[in-house]
């Protein structure tokens, strides 16, 4: 049972984690851009792209045509106010926007845990009150076989490990000799050889079932006849990790499930068990590797309008096909226009540069898409986008997409295609320079409807913003970029000290983008050297902050605006960071001011770490991301080490601060070897230098006698 409840956990993290092909793994990072030309993972957006996970695009494709993928409708998402709405994302979050997943009938095994492992005990259950149920319908059969029966049904709870159920049963129902009965009885034998996986035996027993007066015995008797000749397929199919063996599934019993189920749903087209059986079909030709009838069978899903003709909703029959053959799928291999425009844009990812070919080759060439015309007939919108995406993200060509896209009245209409199609060609007038680029991306903002458009877009005009060196828009009063993340990048990586200024003191603004502007302001001037505007600036904390502890992995520390109030130290004797930068501001060199400012970083957690990545707030994203054009504060990113180094070198710093200065510049790689101090190396000979000179000329000193090693 342990190893049953491996598999399980293993199954669900891979509705989480997604497959090579469509997502990665859920510890990346998302990439804060609007044109995303490689996979990440996590950075999928509501424009339909090649570097989105092929999950998202065919996910929005199939809301525009049914309106709904889940159990409730997309119309009922608000994304006002919503925290994160612009961040890119990976699609289970993408899926779990659009609505609760349906979960599948007991009796269905096309969900990934069974869709892998055949969990067929599952359905027990729901058996059971289906069985009984029937029994009480039933005519001629006496009152004591019924109870007998409905009692040996109840009782019947197997594990599908041990095996031990089918004598038992047979024993119970031996007293049971109503013709009718007997149909009961021998279905309930076929039930517990299954559950036991004596599948001949259970196929035996369901096809010796006679002509039944029960429609639900006759119905369940032929579904259960191709499930277990598929359960029989199954039993060596998988290896060790789940994955189908080269050679795995017996062939003779798949074409025996396939003709059963067929033959069921000739038979019973509306059948109990109809929806079922057409999910099983999907699996037969899985593990038969027959892609073109598998292919076929979910385009039939993808197109029924119908809920209930599905067997599991169509978040999870996405993520069901994408683990089965969406990977392995190639744009030639398809007819579909929904599934086709999906593939082609998959083959157009590069990484920055359509001319180098990556692992997966290079792009696909506009001839190829060209050739295609026939295969999107009646879908003129899609083949259109299709075709300007090219002209975008691999021709880079945006004129040609204003060509291809014109301008909507609606902004976007409702769907994401339209929505899509106006944002690319918002996205075409920005990279032309057009001066209408900034009206179209508000409008488009205002047009959002579904989940994560309005983020999209606002994304889309804060870069904008930010590369016309126009931020000011973005913090406007009536500015409609209202994503707290959005903003805070900006505050944390492009916006001026005038601005982070204007910001904090704006008491209509939310309290964590006052003290996100209030932190970041008081970090780079003190980093970088401003230590009279630091001063002045540092009157801003109010007297009631209170240090706060780190937010998140994603912004560590920047609402601790508690933190530019300390107090000093005593292991070096340092007055308060106040003082300390009132020094500095006179004197920049002072040698006690530098050690005692190298303090406050160090014992603030404000270094970089061990392999030379730096804070994150200088840490400028990349030129092609949100905040990842230069910075307005002028200056270098104070250095300890290089401070500790002009005091070593200085004749002036005196003996204690000299002395206090190599024992820190020794420290500074310890224990690893790796500089914590800044993003240099230093040569280890330079470093035993250090430490000799600590340990000859200052032995006496109380940091000569700590200092035990070099790294």
């Amino acid at each position: 049972m342990n190893r049953l409840w491996a598999l399980i956990l293993i199954a669900l993290s891979l509705f989480w984690a997604g497959t090579a092909h469509a997502s990665a793994d859920s510890t990346c990072y998302p990439n804060w851009k609007i044109r995303q030309t490689r996979l990440s993972g996590c950075s999928s957006t509501a424009l339909i792209s090649p570097g989105n996970d092929t999950r998202v695009n065919l996910l929005m494709l199939l809301h525009d045509r049914h309106k709904a993928v889940g159990s409730t409708t997309l119309s009922s998402y608000n994304a006002d106010g919503r925290r994160g709405e612009a961040e890119p994302f990976d699609y289970p979050i993408f899926a779990l926007a659009l609505g609760p997943r349906v979960k599948p009938s007991a009796s269905d095994e096309t969900v990934d845990v069974q869709l892998l492992w055949g969990t067929r005990c599952l359905s027990n259950i729901a058996g059971r009150a289906a069985f009984i149920g029937a029994v009480g319908a039933a005519k001629n059969i006496p009152a004591p076989e019924r109870a007998t029966l409905a009692a040996v049904r109840t009782t019947l709870n197997p594990d599908c490990i041990e095996g031990k159920t089918r004598s038992v049963v047979e024993q119970a129902v031996g007293l049971v000799k109503s013709k009718q009965g007997q149909n009961f009885a021998r279905y309930l034998v076929g039930a517990a050889a299954f559950y036991d996986g004596d599948f001949v035996g259970a196929r035996a027993a369901f096809g010796s079932i006679a002509k039944a007066e029960s429609s639900w015995l006759a119905d369940s008797a032929a579904y259960m006849t191709g499930r277990t000749a598929l359960n029989q397929a199954m039993a060596g199919a998988f290896d060790e990790y789940g994955s189908v063996k080269e050679d795995g599934a017996d062939t003779a019993s798949l074409k025996s499930a396939e003709a059963a189920f067929l033959g069921y749903l000739k038979s019973y087209p509306q059948g109990e068990y109809a929806v079922s059986a057409r999910g099983l079909l999907r699996r037969v030709y899985w593990l038969g590797k027959d892609r073109d009838r598998l292919v076929a069978e979910y385009v039939r899903q993808f197109a029924s309008g119908d809920p209930a003709s599905r067997s599991v909703s169509l978040v999870d029959l996405v993520q069901e096909m994408d683990v089965k053959i969406l990977g392995e799928l190639k744009p030639h291999a398809v007819s579909d226009p929904m599934l086709l425009a999906v593939l082609d844009l998959k083959a157009m990812r590069h990484d920055g540069d359509p001319k180098v070919a990556d692992y997966d080759g290079p792009p696909i060439t506009r001839a190829a898409l060209a050739a295609q015309r026939a295969r999107f007939a009646g879908n003129d919108a899609l083949f259109g986008y299709v075709l300007a995406a090219h002209s975008f993200y691999v021709a880079d060509d945006p004129a040609d997409v204003l060509r291809l896209i014109r301008p909507a009245s609606t902004s976007g209409g409702n769907g994401y295609l339209e929505y899509s199609r106006q944002l690319l060609r918002a996205l075409a007038l920005d990279a032309t320079g057009d001066a209408g680029a900034r009206a179209t991306l508000v409008a488009l903002v205002a047009a959002a409807k579904h989940p994560f458009q309005r983020g999209s877009a606002e994304l889309a005009l804060a870069m904008h913003d930010e590369r016309a060196k126009r931020i000011d828009n973005v913090f406007a009063v009536n500015s409609v970029i209202r994503d707290a993340d959005i903003r805070e990048i900006l505050l944390r990586y492009h916006a001026s000290p005038a601005l982070l200024r204007l910001r904090y003191n704006d008491k209509a603004a939310a309290g964590r983008e006052r003290q996100v502007a209030l932190y970041t302001l008081l970090y780079k001037q003190l980093t970088r050297g401003a230590y009279a505007d630091f001063v002045r600036d540092q009157a801003l904390i109010p007297a009631d902050a209170l240090p706060k502890p780190e937010d998140d992995y994603r912004a560590p520390l920047y609402t601790n605006i508690a933190l530019f109030r300390w107090a000093g130290s005593q292991e070096f004797v340092c007055p308060s960071l106040k003082s300390v930068a009132t020094t500095l501001a006179a004197t920049p060199k002072d040698a006690g001011s530098l050690l005692c400012l190298g303090e406050f970083i160090r014992l603030s957690g404000l270094d970089p770490d061990y392999y030379g990545v730096v804070h994150y707030l200088d840490e400028t994203p990349p030129t092609n991301e949100l905040g990842g054009t230069p910075s307005l504060f002028a200056g270098k990113r104070f250095s300890r080490l290089d401070g500790y180094k002009a005091i070593i070198a200085d004749p002036k710093s005196g003996a204690d601060n000299k002395t206090y200065a190599l024992y820190r510049a020794v420290q500074c790689f310890a224990p690893s070897g790796y500089n914590g101090c800044d993003a240099t190396d230093v040569a280890r000979d330079q470093r035993k230098a250090w430490f000799q000179r600590l340990k000859t000329d200052y032995s006496a000193s109380t940091w000569a006698k700590k200092s035990k090693y070099y790294w």
